[in-house]
């Protein structure tokens, strides 16, 4: 039997073009001498494996999120170049691939993972709250489509490119921008599209609030500091992830949830209702977005839970919780048309599981108490109503020493 090593390079590197992910190329070129002299007679199939995991059409965007990511300083002229770049030229962004050297496709690919499972969670964890309680031979596995999974995977690319181009300034990175940059954003957006940025958003905090809820409801010295860990949204922003690691990290603060309830000021004075526009009038509006995204799925979506509202208040209602956790502006129109998900989606909950579960604020405050009195007595660790046993007390001898 031929030795894998006998092997032409062509086949060699053929053969690593279809290894799917980045995060194998290194392991391979490992393997053997031979792989690695194949490699470096065809270097661009570096760019060929990361091209196929993350999908031609998603590419602009992982390179914009990179660039976003070593932008400084976040200027609001090198802010927009870059947006408009990827939202006018996405060609010319796609184009860089080419010529960047290999540890910044993996940092691309490691990437697009966290962005992968993000959009696989958020579909499946949609899906589930849409398919409870219908026939399963209509609701059984989710299978997204192309165009389903790349609108998932664009708008937390979408938020990412948010947080990395709109934080305050840190340490590290300077940033000089105007809230007419952040509004310039939005409004490269058609208004479904600003809709899924919101939930996204809500997925993200659902899932920092079932993370941080154990350490939050029973760290004694976070309770002393009252921090609240039920209310969702802007209300509440010690639970928002970038204000808890502040301190820790010298994040600056991204306020995505008040730019997204908080309309342009030019559709402050628009009281006209969505229903009195016409299909006409909304291309002519939002025709931005319509060469990346054809299907009027999301569009039928929006406009059905919005069609009573003004502009000022076509994205981020509180009331459509319960829509944006069923992902409702994300599924393509075959997909509301076969199962006539858009008549169910007029029947339900205003609320979501981010809004509704574990709202015993009484005793939220009660464990305030509890946890500041134990803190004053110089204990910490881990509180819980069955008593203290995991409980922290302070030494004799270092009591001693404090006094």
């Amino acid at each position: 039997m031929a030795s894998i090593t006998k092997l032409p390079c062509e086949v060699i590197t053929s053969v690593m073009r279809d290894l799917g992910n980045i995060r194998f190329l290194l392991p391979c070129l490992l393997t053997c001498r031979h792989f690695y002299a194949c490699y470096r007679e065809n270097p661009s199939v570096a760019a060929d494996i990361l091209q196929q995991q993350v999908t031609l059409a998603l590419v602009p965007y992982s390179i914009a999120v990179l660039e976003a990511s070593h932008l400084n300083p976040r200027t609001g002229v090198a802010v927009r170049e870059l947006l408009k770049m990827l939202y006018t030229e996405p060609s010319r962004l796609a184009n860089r691939l080419r010529t960047m050297p290999v540890p910044l496709f993996m940092k691309m690919g490691h990437m697009h993972d966290a962005i992968h499972d993000l959009a696989s969670q958020y579909s499946s964890h949609a899906w589930t709250q849409i398919s409870n309680g219908q026939p399963m031979q209509a609701f059984s596995g989710l299978s997204l489509s192309r165009t389903e999974y790349y609108r998932f995977c664009r708008a937390f690319y979408r938020v990412e490119l948010y947080f990395s181009l709109f934080r305050n300034s840190t340490s590290s990175n300077i940033a000089s921008f105007s809230d007419d940059d952040r509004e310039w954003f939005f409004s490269q957006h058609a208004p479904w599209e600003n809709e899924q940025l919101s939930g996204a958003h809500d997925f993200l905090e659902l899932k920092i609030s079932k993370a941080s809820y154990d350490i939050l409801a029973h760290d004694v010295e976070l309770g002393e500091l009252g921090i609240d860990y039920l209310t969702p949204g802007g209300d509440n922003g010690w639970r928002q992830l970038f204000a808890l690691l502040k301190s820790s990290f010298g994040a600056g603060r991204a306020d995505l949830y008040d730019a997204l309830t908080n309309p342009p000021g030019e559709d402050l004075d628009d009281g006209i209702p969505l229903s009195e526009y016409t299909d006409e009038d909304l291309d002519t509006l939002f025709s931005i977005s319509h060469s990346e995204d054809a299907n009027k799925g999301p569009f039928q979506a929006w406009r059905m839970a919005f069609n009573d509202l003004p502009r000022r208040a076509w994205a981020m209602l509180t009331n459509n919780a319960g829509l944006r956790e069923r992902a409702y502006v994300f599924w393509d129109v075959e997909r509301l048309e076969r199962c006539g998900l858009l008549s169910l989606f007029e029947d339900v909950s205003e609320d979501s599981e981010l809004l509704s579960a574990n709202k015993d604020f009484d005793g939220m405050y009660e464990s305030f108490e509890e946890r500041s009195r134990i803190w004053q007595k110089g204990g910490l660790g881990y509180w819980s109503n069955d008593g203290e046993s995991r409980i922290v007390w302070p030494t004799r001898q270092g009591m001693e020493c404090l006094g």
